[in-house]
């Protein structure tokens, strides 16, 4: 049984997480040889899956539109361009997480609560990555883009985060999976949230998402880099989500622009899943 709204996802909590799984999957490593055998536990269904969470990930990806905000940026853009670039890149993350099959199974309520425990911490993840691949980082009147919004401090330290980011995409997006099927990915705990909370006694319907892809981008890592590396930029990664949830949160508690922003968006976000249930989305973006 989970703990109280108040007290679940401190980050020692998120890690210790981590290392069991590292434990499980990483402690019989299988040997790898692609010349002659594959080896590496990818099954035609896990090859299905990871080609539906890549087409869906392009499919929604922010960084095209991104990358026009940032050439035509200029050191008097004011805040707005800060608040259109965030506001592009929570829209493409809520378009992405609905078109996935495990979302569509939830209930309309399980659905609103996931988007409340985790949209913060993945949209702050999500927002790091699209800044590095958009060109933000670039040069200093790129970072104009967001300056106005976050202020020098956080964005230079976003900008380390970015340049710790793994450099394959592929494992990046079947990573996101794993992290929007978390129990919770945020430090902060949302006002009332414990008296609506679906997912508060029952975070188990997530588990079994989550453990397919924890497992598929693990077998991914393992057939292209090996046991030794794949352990490596795992925990790399991890490092780098959890330092930018630290930084989500200070961020989420001392910019009120911010947060008003992100309580937003969510809370447009869970009427939409109320208002249009019922529509049809397009499964993993595909027409």
């Amino acid at each position: 049984m989970d703990p109280p709204r108040s007290a679940f996802s401190p980050l020692a909590r998120i890690y210790d997480k981590t290392n069991l799984f590292l434990c499980k999957f990483a402690s019989q490593p299988r040997p790898l040889n692609l010349l002659s055998n594959d080896q590496s536990s990818l099954s035609t269904f896990d090859w299905t899956l990871l080609s539906n969470v890549v087409h869906a990930f392009d499919t929604f990806t922010p960084v095209p539109k991104a990358r026009s905000i940032v050439k035509h940026i200029s050191i008097q853009s004011g805040i707005e361009q800060s608040l259109n670039l965030m506001s592009s890149i929570y829209s493409s993350l809520e378009s992405f997480i609905s078109s996935t099959a495990d979302f569509r199974i939830m209930t309309t309520a399980e659905q609103r609560s996931l988007i409340q425990r985790n949209m913060h911490g993945v949209w702050a993840f999500h927002g790091t990555f699209t800044f590095r691949e958009s060109g933000v980082f670039d040069n200093t009147n790129n970072e104009n883009t967001i300056l106005p919004l976050y202020g020098d401090i956080n964005v230079q330290s976003t900008k380390r985060l970015s340049t710790q980011i793994d450099s394959d995409l592929t494992f990046i997006k079947l990573m996101y999976m794993t992290f929007i099927f978390s129990s919770n990915i945020f430090t902060i705990t949302v006002n009332n949230m414990k008296h609506k909370d679906s997912l508060l006694y029952g975070t188990f319907r997530l588990f079994g998402s989550q453990n397919v892809y924890a497992r598929l981008a693990w077998n991914y890592m393992m057939y292209r880099y090996g046991f030794n590396n794949s352990v490596k930029r795992f925990a790399a990664l991890i490092k780098v989500i959890l330092d930018a949830i630290k930084l989500a949160s200070d961020i989420n508690e001392n910019n009120i622009i911010h947060h008003r922003l992100a309580d937003e968006n969510i809370g447009q976000t869970e009427r939409s899943l109320s208002i249009h249930k019922h529509e049809n989305v397009l499964l993993w973006g595909k027409t």
